[in-house]
């Protein structure tokens, strides 16, 4: 069951990044058209691939905290026998936690709280809607975190032995 909500949280991350990235893609040939071929650069379209890329690349970290494959050093883990990365990786697990909590959602909420009061300048819509990105990640994050911790040590449970 823990696996299959992992899965299928990646999942959602996976689809929504891509369909981002895709519309980053339309949207940059757009302006570059627009610009050059129809010589009426359409002034939205860098305003939206800003505000896109943050979106992207903050649900793009998510996922890779989900996946575990984060940037990370790694040549102490592997120096460990496998109780002592364990150890490690739940400790390191939990930093994540906590930074994402304190970090990303307190801040990420009162960031979003102040930015209601600021209209982007092109698109008019309140910033706030841009920041609220950081706290749905944090909560992503935390929970794939906490899914990812809960699978370490369910693992070694089950087989009876460290992996």
């Amino acid at each position: 069951m823990l696996k299959s909500s992992k899965t299928a949280i990646e999942s959602c991350l996976i689809v929504a990044t891509s369909v981002m990235l895709l519309c980053m893609l339309g949207l940059a040939i757009w302006q570059v058209a627009s610009r050059y071929i129809l010589q009426s650069p359409a002034i939205y379209t860098e305003e939206t691939l800003r505000f896109t890329m943050i979106w992207a690349g903050l649900m793009g970290s998510a996922y890779a905290f989900g996946t575990d494959q984060h940037l990370r050093l790694v040549f102490l883990l592997e120096k460990l026998p496998p109780a002592g990365r364990r150890i490690l990786q739940t400790i390191n697990g939990l930093i994540v936690i906590f930074f994402s909590m304190v970090i990303l959602l307190l801040g990420g909420l009162r960031m979003v709280a102040s930015g209601m009061d600021q209209i982007s300048p092109i698109l008019n819509i309140q910033m706030g809607y841009i920041y609220m990105v950081l706290p749905i990640c944090a909560v992503l994050i935390s929970v794939l975190q906490g899914l990812n911790l809960c699978l370490l040590w369910q693992e070694k449970n089950a087989t009876g032995k460290p992996n």
